[in-house]
C-alpha cells in the first residue's frame, strides 16, 4: 500500500516539473515576443549599456544632451552617458587630457585653439550656434554697440569662449587692435562676468545664454550679439581624443544617432525640452524658453566642418592662434552622416531626417 503511494506521489512530482519547465518556456517566449509593431521588445540592463563620459556646461545649449539623456535615447542605442558638470570649456578639456571624460561639448574656440597647439583630438558633431552677447550697464549700451567705442574700455570675457573670439575677431575687422587698445578682464563664469559688469569693474561683458536674459533681470542690458558679426557661427563642437574615436567608432556613430533623435524632440516638443533642460540648467522655465526659441540661437548635431573651417581661419586672421596644423584634418564628419543614414533607414518616411541630410551636404561639402 504504501508503494503504491509512493509511486503515485512520484508520477504527480514529475508532472509538475514538467508543467514548470513549460511555464518558463513561454515565459521567456512572451518576453521577446514581436510587439504590436513587429519588432521585438528589448528590455537592455545597465549592464549591458555601454558607458559614456561626457562634460558639458549648464546652459541651454547644450539642451541636445539633456533631451538625449532624460528622453532616453541613448539608452535606445545601448549607451549609458554620464554627465558631469563644468563651468567653463578648458575644465572640461582638463578633464579629458586626463582620461576622465570621453567627449566634451563646449565652443569651437576650445577644441580649434587645443588643435592649433598639437592635440589631437577631433570633432565629430555639434550642438548649436550664436547665443552670445555683450552685456553692459543701460547707459552704456548704446555706446558700447559700436565697436570703435570699445577703445579704452574694460571688457569681461570668459577665454576661449565662442563669444571671446567673436567680438575679438570683430573689433581686428574694425580696425582695433583688441591686444593693446582694449583691456580684456578674464573671469571663471558668465555669473562673474555680469557681475563685473554690475560692479562697475567692468564697461561690458561678453556671455552666452541663458545669462543674458538673467543678466536682464539683474538690471543689465544687452548691447550687440554675436551674430551681427558672423551669421549662425558654430558654437559648442561634440569632441574626443582621436585615438579613442579609433577604438570604438560605433559607439560614437550610437552617441551621434542619440543627439540626432533628441533634436527632432526638440524642434517639435518645446514645453517637453524645457523641462529636461531645466533638470541641469537651474533657472525658470520662462528664462530658458525665452533665451533657446528665439533669432539669436540654433540647435543642431551637425558638425557643420565649413562653419568651422570657416572659424578656424578667423581665429588666425585675428591674430588669436598661430599655427600650421589644418583643422580639416581634425573634422570627421561621416560619424555623424553615418547616425543619420542608420535613422533613415530605420524610418524611411521620416521627412525630418531626410532635410537633414540635405543640410549636412550643404554645410560638409
Amino acid at each position: 500500500m504504501v508503494e503504491k503511494y509512493t509511486n503515485a506521489f512520484i508520477v504527480i512530482l514529475i508532472a509538475l516539473i514538467v508543467l514548470a519547465g513549460v511555464a518558463s518556456y513561454l515565459s521567456s517566449d512572451a518576453d521577446s515576443s514581436p510587439d504590436a509593431t513587429g519588432i521585438k521588445s528589448v528590455s537592455t540592463s545597465p549592464q549591458q549599456l555601454k558607458t559614456i563620459r561626457h562634460g558639458y556646461l549648464p546652459s541651454n545649449g547644450d539642451a541636445l544632451i539633456f533631451i538625449a539623456k532624460e528622453e532616453g535615447f541613448w539608452e535606445e542605442e545601448g549607451l549609458n552617458v554620464e554627465l558631469f558638470q563644468f563651468t567653463k570649456g578648458t575644465e572640461a578639456y582638463n578633464s579629458l587630457f586626463g582620461n576622465k571624460l570621453e567627449t566634451v561639448g563646449a565652443g569651437t574656440s576650445d577644441p580649434a585653439t587645443y588643435i592649433a597647439q598639437g592635440a589631437d583630438i577631433t570633432i565629430i558633431g555639434g550642438l548649436m550656434s550664436e547665443g552670445q552677447f555683450l552685456v553692459t550697464q543701460p547707459e552704456k549700451a548704446e555706446e558700447l554697440a559700436d565697436l570703435q567705442n570699445w577703445k579704452g574700455k574694460k571688457i569681461a570675457t570668459i577665454a576661449m569662449s565662442n563669444g571671446d573670439l567673436i567680438y575679438k575677431a570683430a573689433l581686428k575687422d574694425a580696425g582695433i587692435d583688441w591686444k593693446t587698445e582694449v583691456t580684456f578682464l578674464e573671469l571663471g563664469s558668465p555669473n562673474a562676468v555680469a557681475e563685473a559688469v554690475k560692479t562697475n569693474k567692468a564697461d561690458g561683458g561678453i556671455i552666452w545664454i541663458p545669462h543674458e536674459i538673467l543678466a536682464q533681470q539683474q538690471g543689465l542690458a544687452v548691447a550687440s550679439y554675436t551674430a551681427q558679426y558672423y551669421d549662425n557661427h558654430p558654437c559648442c563642437r561634440i569632441a574626443l581624443k582621436t585615438s579613442t574615436l579609433n577604438s570604438d567608432r560605433e559607439t560614437y556613430v550610437k552617441f551621434e544617432k542619440g543627439l540626432i533623435k533628441a533634436y527632432k524632440f526638440f524642434s517639435e516638443n518645446q514645453n517637453e525640452s524645457v523641462t529636461d533642460i531645466q533638470k541641469y540648467v537651474k533657472v525658470d522655465a520662462e528664462v530658458i524658453h525665452r533665451s533657446t526659441w528665439n533669432d539669436y540661437f540654433y540647435a543642431s548635431p551637425d558638425p557643420n566642418k565649413n562653419g568651422v573651417v570657416e572659424y578656424y581661419q578667423m581665429m588666425k586672421d585675428s591674430g588669436y592662434i598661430t599655427t600650421d596644423v589644418r583643422i580639416e584634418d581634425h573634422i570627421d564628419t561621416s560619424i555623424y552622416r553615418e547616425a543619420l543614414e542608420e535613422l533613415i533607414r530605420e524610418n524611411p518616411d521620416e521627412e525630418f531626417y531626410q532635410k537633414l541630410l540635405v543640410d549636412h551636404k550643404i554645410m560638409n561639402e
